[in-house]
């Protein structure tokens, strides 16, 4: 049994404010998930970076109110559980490898956000939380989808 959830980013866009994308029942059903896993939670660094830049392609295209609603929402979420925070380092980065050659076995092209999102959850012995069961369990990481 893993100690926990890596939540990537989609399941993690989910409690942004505003997020129209996800129709709403299926992210009321998140919402319920992550409270109620709320301490086996983790954030993959790859995901505060893909929302990060989010925020700055906003800024970029004068969505200046809604880019500074989701830098809050993403600062509560950082000052609630910063030790939760897990990097990408060395040992990440080389269990690229096996996972990159599983994808490409398959026939999957998976893209370098989600192997490292994969990468972390090996690392760390976690289930990556993702509405993109796809391509985790091509890589054969385990998953779970909240949204469901």
């Amino acid at each position: 049994m893993s100690r926990g959830y890596l939540l990537d980013t989609n399941v993690l866009s989910a409690t942004a404010p505003d997020r129209r994308v996800v129709p709403e029942p299926a992210k009321a059903r998140a919402r319920r998930w992550l409270e109620a896993e709320a301490e086996r939670l983790w954030l993959p660094i790859v995901a505060v970076a893909e929302i990060a830049a989010g925020i700055g392609k906003r800024e970029g295209e004068g969505a200046t109110r809604h880019a500074g609603e989701l830098a809050a929402w993403l600062g509560q979420i950082l000052a609630f559980h910063p030790a939760r925070v897990l990097p990408f380092g060395l040992e990440e980065a080389l269990q690229l490898r096996a996972l990159a050659r599983v994808a490409r076995e398959r026939g999957v092209e998976v893209g370098m956000a989600d192997m490292m999102v994969a990468s972390i959850a090996v690392t760390a012995d976690l289930v990556v939380a993702t509405r993109n069961e796809k391509h985790f369990a091509v890589m054969g990481v385990g998953w779970v989808n909240p949204f469901d």
